[in-house]
């Protein structure tokens, strides 16, 4: 008696490596996966570049800010302001493009 057709499983055994592509460790993965060390070592290191580069980004924002801004308080509450939202957002972009270089 056949099996019955599972759609979950590959339907060409060519779908499936057994090796990570960095690191050559033998492991089952999908095709073009990365294991799960090598995934997380690239996480940490865009992460820790995405802070270094934000944090030099927000601080020169700061100068800028702290030289051009009038001394109303309101301005330079939207000044501070502006200058965590930067660092936020740059954190964020820094940290997704180097996670795609990474790889």
């Amino acid at each position: 008696m056949l099996r019955r057709w599972d759609s979950r499983k590959p339907f060409f055994g060519a779908l499936v490596e057994h090796e990570c592509p960095r690191c050559r460790r033998p492991v089952e993965l999908p095709l073009g996966e990365l294991c799960r060390t090598c995934r997380g070592e690239i996480e940490r290191r865009a992460k820790r570049i995405g802070r270094l580069v934000a944090a030099v980004s927000a601080a020169l924002l700061a100068v800028y800010v702290v030289v051009r801004m009038p001394r109303d308080p309101t301005a330079r509450l939207v000044g501070l302001m502006s200058i965590g939202v930067w660092y936020i957002l740059t954190y964020l972009v820094v940290t997704r493009v180097l996670r795609e270089y990474l790889r």
